[in-house]
Formats: C-alpha cells, structure tokens, sequence
C-alpha cells in the first residue's frame, strides 16, 4: 500500500490514497465507471459523464498501486500516514466502498489532528450514519450524480455538482484545484473533464 506524492494540480503538497474507480464506488451511478483490472478496458455504467479518476487506469502501473492498496484494506492494512504528510486528499480515485472502511479513515484523521484531510464522496449513507462524529480536520463533499442524492438536502451535507460548461454558475464558486473542496461548509461546482473548454 502506498499514499502518491502530488505537486501538481493542487495549491499545496498533496498526498493522495487511492482505489479502484468503479469497483469501490457502490454508491455511484451517473459516472460509474469500471476499468478491468487486467485488461485495461472501460466498462462505462452510464451517459451522463465519465468518471475523470477511471482515465488513468489505462495505465497497467495506475491500475496495479489501486488494486494493491484495496487488497491491502480488504486485509485489514491500515493505511501508514507519511511522515511529511501535511494534507492529505482521500481517495482521488474511489469511494468508501463500506461503512467500516468510512469508520477506519474517522479514526486515522482523529489520530492525526494536525493533518487536512479531504475527501469527494458518493456513500452518503456512511458518512450520515456518522454525521456527527466526523473530525474537524476532515472535509466531506457529497458529490451528486449517485443513488443517495436524496440524503444531501435532508442532512444539508456540503456538496458539488459537475456542470458542462463554466458560463452556468458563478466562476468563482468552480474549483479548479480542490482548494473549494478542503473549504468546510462551502458547496461548489466541477466542470466535466471530458468536455472541451
């Protein structure tokens, strides 16, 4: 199991853990998404967009470090922080595909308090059967487009919605490098990777 180094894309040094797309997103639905572990091919579960993390695993060395660190989880691994680890982005590719896994990443930030944890979720049903021992150095986005977007206004989770094209919203309120993500109790906008700008 390993957590990536990330000096790109984000405003700070980012370390992300990663897991399969598809196959640890139980909740998923407009962009699910499974890339056979082998082969590399594309199972595309729906039309309405592609999931952005799935178009790495094309690459069999992408596919291999996910794959390694969901067996390493089923095992009962806990993910070992890094030393220099100051931020830390949850899953850049996969969800919380249970609730004892969600409960597994409560306890890590608990124990590392000075660390900025954050994460994209589609498993609503985990994080609210939670909602009220989430640590404050986590930040949840509830991402719409999956089975559980009823429980996003019910609970007034902090949420994102994927939009075509920037002129629709406010640009101010479009993250463009997760710093809207890591913002507690602010709801934002994602533009579709996959469309031409």
């Amino acid at each position: 199991m390993k957590f990536i180094r990330k000096n790109k894309y984000y405003s700070t040094i980012v370390y992300e853990w990663n897991l399969p797309t598809g196959f640890t997103c139980p909740k998923a639905e407009e962009c699910l998404v499974k890339v056979d572990r082998v082969t590399g091919k594309f199972n595309n579960k729906s039309n309405a967009y592609r999931c952005y993390a799935a178009s790495s695993e094309r690459f069999p060395a992408v596919r291999k470090h996910r794959w390694n660190n969901f067996q390493f989880i089923k095992n009962g691994g806990i993910p070992e922080i890094p030393k220099k680890a100051k931020h830390i982005r949850i899953h850049a590719s996969g969800d919380f595909f249970n609730q004892k896994y969600f409960d597994l990443w409560i306890e890590i930030c608990k124990k590392n308090t000075n660390i900025e944890f954050w994460a994209y979720t589609k498993s609503l049903s985990f994080w609210v059967n939670r909602i009220n021992d989430i640590p404050k150095n986590l930040v949840l986005t509830a991402s719409y487009g999956g089975r559980e977007d009823s429980l996003i206004s019910k609970y007034n989770l902090k949420h994102t919605k994927v939009i075509k094209d920037k002129k629709e919203v406010d640009e101010s309120l479009i993250d463009y490098n997760d710093d809207l993500a890591r913002t507690p109790n602010l709801n934002f906008y994602l533009l579709d990777n996959h469309i031409k700008k």
